[in-house]
């Protein structure tokens, strides 16, 4: 496994010291002028413009000039931090110091369970690996390890990512308080067990889920808790900003010497502005967060304000044009997030989860990661088998062209677009899985056959076991 280096932590001390000597701002003055006006500047500046009948794009100049807009913004909007009420900025010789020093590989998981993620480009065949699990959706305590087994036992899952408890031993689990630390020993105890019994011990887990603060990680990330070789989260809040919480976990890691994840979701409609703008914030925010954080992988799940999914029509050019962007122009291990509004089964989740896979595959990224079901926010909402399909779905376009995704792309929209504000929240756990076997009812496998022979007759997709 690749080890940190002094460098790293030196870099990461530097890190600290903007957030604390950069330049004082009004958090408004920020949003309003280095967000929201500089974006619009840079749409016009580099002529970032999507056709109409794109839903992923396939023009290597107009992702070429869109890194250039994202790299401007990294450049002259930074990152915000709350707690300091200052602007961290780097400079153009630091940014592109850090784009060349990212690795092109990591390693994640142990022994057998281990997996390798790769640098991708658009159209490569070089095979994608899979982050499969609730990603944060809330479940009860006494479903925990069912629901979780549904993924861990998935031979097509790289990665797990954990639910969230609804609660921790019958009580609350409040930020900040011994309850998150509670919680989250409850979730690695509990995931531990999960990973024996699908005999995969070495599996990768997303963690902490149940860490709203940097208390909670730190906490069971140490001797009986979760692993160096686990997948540890960060995140920049909306838009580009940080928290002292997310540099402590930042400076941990890199200490340590542990995996991280970050994960930022730019507002469609709000600061960032539309599509267009979007996929800058998209550029802008993943350079930054391997800035801010030493981020060795991160995803992008820009979020509809009324929908709260990734997977509206607009939302997909803006991340497929962004991952090629990313993609063409450095080695950062870059993943999708995939947030359907449907929930399980429905066809609608599956073609929602097609969609983003095929564009997102097509167009350069590492990791597939998903699926936060039904928005995310219904309890128990979720299961392995949708996570089983976004993975068989990545495999099979593999060396798939953006230009020949937007064929199946736009017919797959087709398909779903007009019922997304019906909010379709499909199935508990409960109704769609044998809590004996583990195992999907055949009302649920029935929906996912059907789906999964649609994409073999209608694009010749055929998904593998």
């Amino acid at each position: 496994m690749r080890q940190r280096t002094p460098e790293e932590y030196t870099y990461m001390l530097n890190v600290l010291d903007k957030a604390e000597s950069g330049p004082i701002i009004d958090q408004k003055e920020f949003d309003n002028i280095c967000i929201h006006s500089k974006i619009k500047q840079l749409v016009d500046k580099y002529d970032i413009h999507f056709e109409k009948e794109k839903s992923v794009p396939a023009d290597e100049r107009l992702a070429d000039r869109l890194f250039l807009a994202g790299m401007e913004l990294a450049l002259e909007t930074g990152v915000y931090c709350i707690d300091t009420q200052r602007q961290m900025r780097w400079n153009a010789d630091e940014l592109d110091w850090i784009i060349k020093c990212t690795p092109s590989t990591e390693v994640l998981g142990s022994g057998k369970d281990s997996v390798t993620i790769l640098k991708r480009r658009p159209g490569d065949t070089i095979r994608v690996s899979v982050v499969g699990g609730p990603s944060g959706i809330p479940v009860p305590e006494d479903l925990f390890e069912s629901i979780m087994l549904s993924y861990a036992q998935e031979p097509l899952i790289d990665i797990i990512d954990d639910a969230s408890l609804l609660r921790t031993h019958g009580r609350p689990i409040r930020a900040g308080s011994p309850w998150e630390v509670v919680g989250c020993w409850q979730e690695a105890k509990m995931i531990f067990k999960v990973l024996e019994r699908a005999n995969r011990p070495g599996l990768a887990i997303g963690c902490a889920e149940n860490a709203p603060t940097a208390l909670g990680e730190i906490a069971t990330t140490t001797y009986g808790g979760f692993r160096l070789t686990d997948w540890h989260h960060n995140a920049l809040i909306s838009e580009l900003k940080t928290t002292y919480s997310e540099l402590i976990r930042a400076i941990q890691y890199t200490q340590i010497g542990c995996r991280s994840h970050g994960f930022y979701n730019p507002i469609y409609g709000g600061y960032a502005g539309g599509h267009e703008g979007v996929s800058i914030a998209i550029v802008g925010g993943l350079i930054l967060m391997r800035a801010c954080y030493g981020a060795t992988t991160m995803n992008a799940g820009p979020s509809h304000p009324h929908l709260s999914c990734d997977t509206h029509p607009d939302l997909l050019p803006a991340q497929a044009l962004a991952f090629q962007a990313l993609s063409r122009n450095t080695n950062l291990l870059i993943a999708n997030f995939i947030r359907p509004v449907a929930g399980p089964c429905t066809k609608d989740i599956l073609y929602e989860v097609a969609a983003l896979t095929i564009a997102s595959v097509a167009s350069g990224i590492s990791l597939v990661e998903g699926v936060q079901s039904a928005r995310g926010i219904n309890s128990a909402h979720c299961s392995g088998l949708e996570a089983r399909f976004a993975a068989q779905v990545a495999h099979s376009c593999e060396g798939m062209t953006p230009a020949d995704a937007n064929l199946i792309v736009r017919s797959l929209v087709s398909k779903y677009a007009n019922r997304q504000k019906e909010l379709q929240k499909g199935k508990s756990f409960l109704d769609i899985y044998n809590l004996d076997l583990v195992q999907p009812t055949d009302e649920w496998r029935d929906v996912y056959e059907a789906v999964a022979q649609e994409l073999h007759t209608e694009y010749g997709l055929l998904l593998e076991d």
